[in-house]
């Protein structure tokens, strides 16, 4: 287990993101403390502050799974298409660096990278200041036996000062909108613990709000029913037509 201190000032990792049709060029540093720098440079804009408390903690759990599966670094090139974005990261351990190389249509991307990347895209959103809400998901288990019960908790927290108003298609639907890929490709919606899909419901937009410092948490359940790679994706608010819609997916690996 790779052990972290909050009152380090050492760097934590530093991310550069290149690629995609419109030519993205960004860095993140990270340090142990939550100080952090971000810069775009396509855009010649800097910024820097503070990431969250439960955000840099699970920042620093998600790179200790990694950690200790890929002590070593991994490179996954990319696989088909133009069109993609190159992760290239250094993740600063024990006096050295260890690097990881990736992109978003690279093929094998080990569960541990999964549930980091998705984090990392929440963490950049929250850097660069282009995500309002900050939305993440949590497994009980990367790794999973075929019969077994996989446990979703689905996040939403508002960071900033001011209220996020957001539409929701009718009174009764959940807040976030969780879909479950098994391995031979097919989608299954999942419902948040005490959720009846079946219960009659009007037809009517309901405009919600998730308040300044707020947070929601909606936990989901599933039966891990054949072997292979499961993907979980999580989107927020529900509604597809909503002006802003976030999204996260990571991968659960059944044997």
């Amino acid at each position: 287990m790779v052990l972290w201190s909050l009152g380090e000032k050492g760097k934590l990792l530093e991310l550069k993101v290149s690629g995609g049709f419109w030519g993205r060029n960004d860095k993140l540093e990270v340090y142990l403390d939550g100080s952090f720098e971000y810069q775009d440079f396509r855009t010649s804009s800097r910024r820097g502050s503070t990431i969250p408390s439960f955000l840099l903690e699970e920042l620093k759990g998600r790179l200790n799974l990694l950690l200790e599966k890929y002590p070593e670094g991994l490179k996954l090139g990319a696989k088909g298409g133009a069109d993609y974005f190159i992760y290239n990261m250094s993740v600063y351990r024990d006096g050295r660096v260890v690097t990881y190389y990736w992109t978003d249509v690279s093929e094998g991307i080990p569960v541990e990278l999964s549930h980091l990347d998705s984090l990392l895209r929440s963490v950049l959103g929250f850097a660069s200041e282009t995500w309002k809400i900050t939305l993440y998901a949590k497994v009980d288990k990367l790794h999973a036996s075929e019969g077994e019960t996989l446990k979703v908790l689905v996040i939403a927290v508002n960071p900033g000062p001011d209220d996020f108003s957001y539409p929701s298609p009718t009174p009764c639907s959940p807040d976030f909108k969780v879909l479950l890929r098994n391995p031979n490709g097919e989608v299954k919606e999942l419902f948040p613990q005490g959720y009846d899909p079946g219960k009659p419901c009007i037809q009517v937009i309901q405009n919600r709000t998730l308040k300044a410092g707020g947070t929601i948490r909606l936990e989901y359940t599933y039966s891990l029913s054949e072997e292979g790679v499961y993907t979980v994706e999580a989107y927020f608010p529900y509604a597809e037509w909503s002006e802003v819609r976030y999204a996260v997916a990571l991968k659960i690996s059944v044997s």
